[in-house]
């Protein structure tokens, strides 16, 4: 008599299967929506440290580079741009500047890898490219670095 002898894998090569799948899933979903809600958070964190009773701050553009973030931000006349480090799904603040976070060799004084630093101020470039010479001026007003210690508040009476 002839029979079919079948090979089905093994239950443990079906788990591991199913459960590589499911580990991986979320993050090929989620990658599209890293951006948008990281753009969010820092939308909030900015006003959050930075805002005035009677002066608000404006935030726009936004660029991020893997965990690192540059935001452009006005407030009244006075502007600047501030240079962010994710931490788990958390934005913080590590420097306040403004023309020098144009040039990638001023990001990386901070902390930050040379690589990312050159692609993070490729990005700002084309982000501001569409601003106005006047906008330009007002980020790039911010006189110096200014770092941030964890936690820091930018408090009202600051001169920036």
């Amino acid at each position: 008599m002839f029979s079919i002898q079948m090979h089905w894998p093994s239950l443990k090569g079906v788990s591991l299967f199913i459960f590589t799948a499911i580990c991986l899933a979320p993050h090929a979903v989620a990658h599209s929506q890293t951006e948008v809600e990281s753009q969010e958070k820092i939308k909030a964190l900015i006003p959050k440290t930075f805002d005035q009773p009677s002066l608000k701050v404006q935030t726009t553009p936004i660029v991020i580079e893997g965990k690192v973030a540059i935001a452009d931000w006005t407030q009244g006349q006075k502007g600047g741009r501030a240079l962010l480090r994710r931490k788990h799904s958390d934005w913080e603040i590590i420097a306040c500047g403004g023309a020098g976070f144009k040039d990638p060799s001023a990001i990386a004084a901070a902390g930050i890898s040379k690589e990312i630093a050159s692609n993070i101020a490729a990005k700002l470039k084309t982000a501001e490219s569409s601003l106005s010479p006047q906008k330009i001026k007002q980020l790039d007003s911010f006189d110096g670095v200014v770092t941030m210690g964890h936690g820091m508040q930018h408090g009202s009476d600051s001169k920036h």
